[in-house]
C-alpha cells in the first residue's frame, strides 16, 4: 500500500492506494497557518486519517512531489514520520524525458514537479496532438507540448489570490479593498449597486469603485496573458492540428470561462496527483 503525495502551495492533495488500483481519490488537507504553534503536530493531525486506515494499516511507501519551501518539506517529512515511521518517504525528481514527454529545460531539475506531472497526465489523456497544459493554483503555469511530446516551454502567472497578496504589499493603501476580497475571492459588486453606471463602461469592463477594479484587473491580467499564449501557440501548430487547452488546479473553472471560445479547450481533475502516481509507477 503507498501513498501519493501533491504538496502545492495552497494545499496538499493526498491519494492512498494499492498499487492495482487505477482511479485517483484525492484527500485534501490544508497546510498549518504561518503562526501555528505546532505546524507539525496540527499537519500530523489531519494526515493521520488518510495515512492510517480503518484496519489500522499505513502504507510502506509515501510517494511526495513538491515546490514548496524546504521547511514546509520538512513539516511534511516529520508528521509523516511520526504516523507511520516504518514508512519509506520517497521525493519525485523531474527527469530529462518520462512517459512520452521530453523536457525543455536544459537542466530538468529547474522544472517544477509540479508542472511535469501535469504534463506527463495530461498527454496520457490526450495523446498525439499540441497541448497547452495550464494549472491554475497560486501561481498559473502554462507549458506547450507538440504532438511528439517534446515539452516547448512554458510560462508562470500570479494567480487570483497572488495578485491580491502582491497589491496589499506594495500598496497598502489599497489594504481594505484586498481584505474585502480575500475574505470571498468571488467577483465583487459595485458598492453604490443602484448607482449609475455608463453602458459604455459596462461593456468594456470597466470598474466605478477600487473593489471591482481590483477584481476585473486581475481577471483581465489573467486573461490576456492566457489567450495572447494561446493565440501564438495556435499559430505555430497550425500544421499540426488544433491546439487543446488542458485547464486544472483549484482555479480551473474561474480560468476557463476567461478563455477563448475559439480556443478547444477541456477541464480535467487532479491532473497533477494523477501524474505523481503515474511518475512513480513509471519504469524508465
Amino acid at each position: 500500500m503507498n501513498c501519493y503525495i501533491d504538496a502545492g502551495n495552497s494545499r496538499i492533495k493526498a491519494h492512498l492506494a494499492r498499487r492495482s488500483q487505477k482511479a485517483v481519490e484525492p484527500v485534501v488537507v490544508d497546510w498549518p497557518a504561518a503562526n501555528e504553534s505546532d505546524p507539525v503536530g496540527a499537519l500530523a493531525t489531519r494526515l493521520e486519517p488518510l495515512l492510517v486506515d480503518e484496519k489500522g494499516r499505513s502504507p510502506k511507501q509515501v510517494v511526495l512531489a513538491s515546490v514548496v519551501e524546504p521547511r514546509r518539506r520538512d513539516w511534511l517529512e516529520t508528521a509523516i514520520a511520526e504516523i507511520c515511521p516504518q514508512a519509506e518517504c520517497r521525493w519525485l525528481e523531474v527527469p530529462g524525458k518520462c512517459c512520452h514527454v521530453r523536457v525543455a529545460y536544459e537542466s530538468p531539475a529547474g522544472l517544477g514537479i509540479d508542472r511535469f506531472c501535469a504534463m506527463i497526465e495530461a498527454r496520457a489523456r490526450h495523446a498525439d496532438r499540441p497541448l497547452a497544459v495550464i494549472n491554475a493554483g497560486t501561481a498559473i503555469t502554462l507549458d506547450v507540448l507538440a504532438a511528439d511530446g517534446q515539452h516547448l516551454g512554458g510560462l508562470i502567472l500570479p494567480g487570483w489570490r497572488a495578485q491580491l497578496e502582491a497589491l496589499r504589499s506594495a500598496a497598502p493603501a489599497l489594504g481594505p479593498a484586498v481584505e474585502s476580497l480575500e475574505r470571498t475571492d468571488a467577483p465583487a459588486e459595485p458598492r453604490e449597486a443602484n448607482a449609475p453606471v455608463p453602458e459604455a463602461t459596462r461593456r468594456l469592463g470597466l470598474a466605478t469603485d477600487t473593489l471591482t477594479a481590483i477584481e476585473l484587473g486581475r481577471h483581465w491580467l489573467i486573461a490576456a496573458g492566457v489567450n495572447q499564449m494561446l493565440s501564438v501557440w495556435q499559430e505555430r501548430f497550425a500544421d499540426d492540428g488544433a491546439l487543446l487547452a488542458v485547464i486544472a488546479g483549484g482555479d480551473a473553472e474561474r480560468l476557463v470561462d476567461l478563455i477563448d471560445p475559439a480556443f478547444e479547450r477541456c477541464l480535467e481533475t487532479d491532473l497533477v496527483l494523477s501524474g505523481v502516481v503515474r511518475l512513480a509507477r513509471a519504469r524508465r
